[in-house]
């Protein structure tokens, strides 16, 4: 039969094992907790970042017909600047003429300049309508690019942060680690103390043979001494050694 500090340290040293798995397991759960928030924080960054290059990829959908447009825009621009009121302080206009041969002839030189004039400007339009869309779309690319700088380095903190919360979550469960080692001290104590011999009381531990008394003890060495067995002397008497 064991000795009851050997079973109470075999007991203690099971229930060390058992705290310090528990206070691995609040480790483990902690750490996947902060890999998993990491994760989820990285593929919400990523996805504002794709939804910002797709604003940027998608100006230069139907580039043709957004040029057409700007062009008619700068050619209404253009030729709509002859709208524009004369300036009275300068000389006082020519009166009016009363020959409908000069009148007709000027009528004509208008039509012609007005021509001209919606010509050059529904050219100049066209001219100028790829560099004014390029450069309005350039813009637009430009800050849509800083946008994903901008989550660049929101992914870049949160990646610096993970490391203090892995640091952090490897603190969890101590106390649980901290009783468990209590426990495994004592453990070892009652392991050592039960296979030493020691006893509760402090006395020696329960002897099947010391049970008897010393007196049994002597008078089994007597009985043996008196064994009449080739080669046996009292040097050799499995009961000297708890004395005559």
């Amino acid at each position: 039969m064991c000795d009851p500090l050997t079973i109470g340290g075999i007991v203690l040293t099971g229930a060390s094992a058992a705290a310090s798995n528990a206070a691995q397991s609040q480790v483990s759960r902690a750490r996947d907790d902060a890999m998993a928030a990491e994760r989820i924080r990285q593929g919400e960054l990523d996805r504002e970042a794709a939804a910002h290059n797709v604003v940027a990829q998608d100006q230069y959908q139907d580039f043709s017909g957004k040029q057409g447009d700007r062009a008619k825009t700068l050619a209404d621009f253009f030729t709509a600047q002859e709208a524009a009121p004369i300036d009275k302080s300068g000389p006082a206009a020519l009166p009016a003429s009363g020959s409908n041969i000069t009148v007709q002839a000027e009528d004509k030189a208008r039509g012609e300049a007005k021509a001209f004039t919606d010509k050059t400007g529904t050219a100049l339009g066209k001219l100028r309508s790829f560099g004014d869309l390029m450069g309005e779309l350039g813009r637009g690319t430009a800050r849509e690019a800083g946008y994903i700088g901008q989550i660049g380095g929101f992914k870049k903190g949160s990646s610096a942060v993970l490391p203090y919360e892995l640091e952090a979550a490897n603190s969890k469960g101590g106390g649980m680690k901290m009783l468990g080692d209590i426990l495994g001290g004592l453990g070892k104590i009652g392991i050592g103390a039960g296979l030493s011999g020691s006893s509760l009381f402090g006395g020696a531990a329960s002897n099947p043979v010391s049970s008897f008394g010393a007196g049994a003890t002597r008078a089994a060495g007597g009985a043996f001494d008196r064994l009449s067995v080739p080669g046996y002397s009292a040097q050799t008497n499995p009961f000297s050694v708890f004395g005559r």
